[in-house]
């Protein structure tokens, strides 16, 4: 291979590899994308190896992640049977098992992991198999067509698997399991003795507080002898010990390992830069249970390998995802997700005996495990929710506990939804008001132009929001003219702001002393200067503390040169003042905003309302929306320049929302066909299907997202300048008609939900 120098390279034949070059090329990544695989075939599918695959042979293009066409067809380059033995991080090469040197930009290291070594006597005996690979699948499958009788070391998630396989296959499987239980990470003994009963049922035997200690035979494995001093019968051997990480060639690096893992943040990027690494090999930061983890699921790895790319790409996104995990045992299908352990409670959901039963894992009350067999695609994607947003449900114990009500009104988070609309913004704070007076604080507020510079104000005083917003607003206001009429009073304060600005906000460039007189009006690229918000803004907002404040604030702003709408994440960046402006930085009035060398421009150019954002970076399931819509979608004719302006970004808006019902629509019609499907076939594999995470994830809507608007109609004949009338009398009435909308709308809501703590909705995903 010729191949010396590329872009992206991603070392593994995995999910992680596979999945992160798919999402590079979608995500627009150009040069040279390589993965190294050891394998002999593309990227493949490991979980089928110990299920389906073990019991009957199969064409290996089934396993594949992606049929071979697609990698000449995304220009993905493959190097099969080859493997990094050597990495020089320092000098961004790699030496592969062929003696090939390749210099990269980017590196993935998705190594996986290998088999733990069995260390006994008789190791090396023929008919002594691990399952990590194809090829080592095919094996054992020939192997049992003439064997009678095996021995799996192992009563795990995978031992029990490859267990019930053999059986399947008409062999006398044997397990041997040192502990007292199988299946121990579900840490249930209910659960555990369930399906060791079925297991034994179908003529498994089991041995606990055992291990094998040797393997005998002449050059044939003919039994194992247990450290309780038994010998049983066994053609096959079968290892299901745990897994070491493939991370030999990285010793003597400045890659930073933890118990031979590589140790990633929350963002799959190690300490060197330009390294990420995803899937089995890593021990990574899980912002979702605030600690360090280490997962070996094939589900992982993909959602890891996704994030990794898109973080190879600069899209500065956490892997803040709940772990899940498919398993089947015999014809029992079940998935399993999050945190099992140190839970100190359960709510059992459904039944065991009928196959339908789930099993919530709570600690102080929050939700930080599920366990579901045979439950609704939608049930655990409404636990997911719960789990990923730490949701306490003491209070709704009962209700988790009734198989027969749904659990899709139970609120995950609550978001504030902020649009631009310059003094209009006024509006919100007295809609912040409203809610405050409710009890109604936010989880997450998301924000575009003022409404970002709203939710910078509301996400810094998480305990005071109005408080806070009204001195904040009190200081931007311009003293208007008392003895003028209405009319008369925003005309001349709309002069006064267009000749002389906003001082705490914004001033014109032809005054000093912001006026540059080396710079010529013909070379302006704005006509203010916005630099006055920015000490506004830091005398409201601790910067250093937006990462520790229990609103998580979300922002969007223009990329100036690639025209992108970027997502500024206070649980992500380091956020400053200028991310703020950034997403204000309306043109032509306001300059760009420059942060790492990238200009940016107001977000509402693409979208004024930035409900996107949210669902693009923490999901729609079970939120609570209260959207701050502050322009109409309703109105007569424009009558002026300025009117076409505006009502031109509001019809844009209109059409955003009709486009995504749309979207709705056709997935709601794909959804009907994959029904369909399998309406047409055999039960027992339907339900295995619907068990798996692939299917929860396209098919379980989980708890709706549900919306609250609160609209702005505003007064007949108002000006157009209404969004930049900064007077003390213009902001005062925003205040006081935002305020009380809420109270109107809440008070309406709470009637038609009859007494309900919380409203519930008024627009539903």
């Amino acid at each position: 291979m010729a191949i010396t120098q590329v872009d992206y390279l991603l070392l593994g034949g995995g999910l992680a590899s596979a999945t992160a070059a798919e999402t590079l090329r979608h995500e627009g990544a150009k040069g040279k994308i390589l993965i190294l695989s050891e394998e002999s075939i593309s990227p493949y599918y490991r979980p089928f190896l110990s299920k389906e695959y073990l019991v009957q042979e199969q064409d290996p293009s089934k396993l594949q992640i992606f049929p071979e066409k697609f990698y000449a067809e995304q220009d993905i380059l493959l190097a099969l049977n080859t493997t990094a033995v050597t990495l020089n991080a320092s000098g961004k090469f790699i030496v592969t098992n062929t003696g090939q040197v390749i210099g990269y930009d980017k590196l993935l290291i998705a190594t996986g992991a290998k088999p733990k070594p069995l260390r006994i006597p008789g190791w090396e005996r023929a008919g002594v198999f691990w399952l990590r690979r194809r090829s080592e699948g095919e094996a054992i499958r020939r192997a049992a067509a003439k064997a009678k009788t095996a021995v799996v070391m192992g009563g795990s998630f995978l031992g029990m698997e490859i267990a019930m396989s053999l059986h399947h296959l008409g062999l006398k499987v044997t397990v041997v399991e040192r502990g007292d239980k199988v299946l121990t990470h579900l840490e249930s003994a209910q659960l555990s003795a369930y399906f060791r009963a079925f297991a034994e049922s179908k003529g498994l035997t089991f041995h606990f507080y055992d291990e094998v200690v040797s393997i005998e035979g002449d050059e044939h494995v003919q039994s194992v002898v247990t450290r309780e001093g038994r010998t049983i019968p066994a053609e096959m051997v079968i290892a299901s010990i745990g897994v070491d990480p493939a991370t030999s060639f990285l010793r003597g690096t400045d890659i930073a390992l933890e118990n031979g893992r590589v140790l990633v943040n929350e963002f799959m990027a190690t300490n060197v830069p330009g390294i990420y690494s995803a899937g089995d090999v890593t021990t990574f930061y899980d912002p979702v249970f605030r600690s360090k983890r280490h997962i070996e699921h094939a589900d992982n790895a993909m959602r890891q390998g996704r994030i990794a790319a898109r973080n190879m790409l600069g899209k500065r996104q956490r892997y803040e995802q709940v772990s899940y995990f498919f398993c089947e045992v015999g014809e029992l299908s079940f998935s399993a997700l999050g945190v099992s352990e140190e839970a100190d409670e359960w709510i059992e959901r459904g039944s065991l005996d009928a196959r339908s039963y789930s099993l919530f894992y709570l600690r102080n009350g929050v939700v930080q495990g599920y366990f579901s067999m045979g439950r609704p695609a939608s049930e655990t994607r409404t636990a997911e929710g719960l789990i990923r947003y730490r949701v306490n449900v003491a209070d709704r114990k009962e209700r988790i506990a009734d198989a027969s009500v749904a659990l899709d009104d139970i609120p995950t988070q609550n978001v504030f939804v902020l649009q631009g609309g310059g003094a209009l913004g006024a509006f919100e704070t007295g809609v912040i008001k409203g809610l405050e007076e409710h009890g109604i604080y936010p989880d997450i507020v998301a924000g575009v132009s003022i409404g970002a510079i709203n939710g910078a104000v509301i996400a810094g005083n998480p305990k005071d929001p109005t408080r806070a917003l009204e001195a904040f607003w009190k200081d931007l206001t311009v003293d208007a003219p008392r003895l003028l009429p209405d009319d008369a009073r925003r005309t001349a304060v709309s002069l006064q702001i267009l000749a002389f600005g906003v001082p705490s906000f914004f001033r014109p460039r032809w005054l000093p002393p912001v006026y540059d007189p080396m710079t010529l009006p013909f070379n302006w690229t704005s006509y203010y200067d916005t630099s006055p918000m920015k000490s506004l803004l830091r005398k409201y907002v601790d910067f250093s503390a937006l990462k520790d404040s229990p609103v998580r604030l979300l922002v969007s702003a223009v990329n100036v040169n690639t025209a992108e709408l970027e997502i500024f994440d206070s649980y992500v960046d380091d956020m400053t003042p200028d991310h703020i402006l950034a997403s204000g930085s309306l043109p032509p009035s306001f300059p760009w905003t420059e942060i790492d060398g990238k200009a940016y421009w107001d977000g509402g150019i693409i979208s004024n309302s930035p409900l996107d954002i949210v669902l693009d970076r923490c999901g729609p399931d079970g939120k609570r929306v209260y959207a701050v819509d502050l322009f109409a979608s309703s109105k007569p004719l424009p009558q002026n320049m300025m009117e076409v302006r505006s009502r031109l970004s509001e019809i844009i808006y209109s059409e955003r929302v009709r486009n995504d019902i749309r979207i709705r629509e056709v997935v709601s019609a794909y959804r009907g066909l994959i029904e369909h499907v399998l309406s047409h076939v055999e039960e027992e594999t339907a339900a295995r299907i619907r068990q798996r995470p692939y299917y929860i994830q396209l098919m379980g809507d989980g708890a709706p997202m549900k919306i609250i608007r609160f609209l702005r109609v505003g007064t007949p004949g108002e000006p157009s300048s209404r969004d930049y009338d900064f007077s003390d009398m213009g902001i005062r009435a925003n205040q006081k008609e935002g305020y009380e909308l809420v109270i109107r709308t809440l008070q309406e809501l709470r009637q038609q939900e009859e007494g309900d703590e919380i409203p519930v909705s008024i627009a539903a995903k």
